[in-house]
């Protein structure tokens, strides 16, 4: 071997910040700061201290929901600063910064929450917002530097999706989209009967048939119009189904957190799931034709789903369902979810006619 030969050195990767996790932070802190406050009816004249929290007596009613819900939503927040603040801080410098932060907001909540009226701030919630945080941090301090400098991630989004960011948004919103139950599984765009006055239907209905038709346009609309925002060589059939599955554990989740874990897949009927699979064989075809052809499907399916949600009659454990849900334990959750829900096939709509002007990039 000659005196000249040196062994290649491993390249160690470039600590970059990740502006794309200082926004998801924002939005996540935004939104944390909607579900606590809404609907922000205050009454300063209720006559207690913003901090009267901080020493009172622990709450005499503790439920593991209530801690359970606290510690779940402070664990992405924790999770995303260790992201936000790469890599100007790491290890246990990132995790303290996690504290404060979720110190200080969840802090500054439970003493706002003291002027709500439907709101009752306590110091468990307090603890139980910092055991989230420090938990999602401790999960995010482990991960390489490339995905915690999002230079993985950025790979990732170049190879699948390109430049395109439409296709990224809806791809994060879809299984948020459908933890607000519509009336068949999957389908999205629910806007109270617009189009059409359900009252003029007399007759009975196969509702489980209904339900079928629905969830398989919903699925297919939403798949077509995801894969369209996805570059050629992506795989496709693999990210989406992916998606699925990610999207039914999602709402087992706070379908279990709502009403207990014995309803966690309540929802998941026999017509859905038959629909779920029926779209879904017929997906995997429909995903190797054309992308004229493959818009086609996407706006029939899109287009039909929404006729089918606003112009046939309600099924009737739908409509107690969502009597339920309204007054379930996510409460001022839920209304937020509902629009997510109602928005979601405008956004593929656009996302289409965008692509429309980009094939190139699809």
């Amino acid at each position: 071997m000659s005196d000249n030969f040196k062994r290649p050195q491993r390249l160690s990767w470039p600590d970059l910040p990740m502006p794309t996790a200082r926004i998801a932070l924002l939005v996540y802190m935004l939104l944390i700061i909607y579900a606590s406050l809404y609907p922000f009816n205050f009454n300063f004249e209720v006559g207690s201290a913003a901090l009267d929290w901080v020493d009172a007596p622990i709450p005499k009613y503790i439920t593991s929901f209530d801690v359970f819900t606290n510690i779940l939503g402070y664990l992405p927040l924790g999770f995303l600063t260790v992201f936000a603040v790469y890599p100007r801080l790491k290890a246990y410098k990132a995790l303290v910064f996690a504290l404060i932060l979720g110190g200080i907001l969840s802090g500054s909540l439970e003493s706002l929450q003291t002027w709500l009226t439907t709101r009752i701030p306590s110091n468990l919630d307090w603890w139980a917002n910092m055991g989230g945080a420090t938990l999602g941090a401790l999960l995010a301090i482990p991960l390489d530097p490339k995905w915690l400098s999002g230079s993985g991630f950025q790979h990732r989004r170049i190879e699948w999706f390109g430049l395109r960011t439409s296709g990224i948004i809806l791809f994060l919103a879809f299984p948020f989209a459908q933890i607000y139950p519509q009336a068949a599984w999957l389908a999205m765009g629910d806007w109270g009967g617009l189009v059409i006055n359900q009252t003029i239907w007399k007759g009975t209905f196969n509702f489980a048939g209904l339900e079928i038709a629905t969830t398989m346009l919903a699925w297919l609309a939403a798949g077509c119009a995801l894969a369209l925002t996805m570059r050629s060589r992506a795989p496709k059939v693999r990210i989406l189904f992916t998606l699925l599955i990610f999207t039914i554990a999602l709402k087992a989740l706070f379908s279990g957190m709502q009403f207990g874990i014995n309803k966690s897949f309540l929802w998941l009927t026999p017509s859905a799931i038959w629909g779920m699979i029926f779209s879904s064989l017929i997906l995997i075809a429909f995903l190797q034709l054309r992308v004229q052809w493959l818009y086609l499907v996407a706006v029939l399916s899109l287009v039909g789903m929404i006729l089918l949600l606003n112009i046939f009659p309600k099924n009737p454990y739908y409509t107690a369902t969502i009597q339920e849900w309204r007054h379930g334990r996510l409460i001022h959750f839920n209304h937020l979810m509902a629009w997510l829900a109602w928005i979601w096939p405008i956004g593929a709509a656009l996302s289409m006619i965008k692509g429309l002007k980009r094939p190139k990039s699809i």
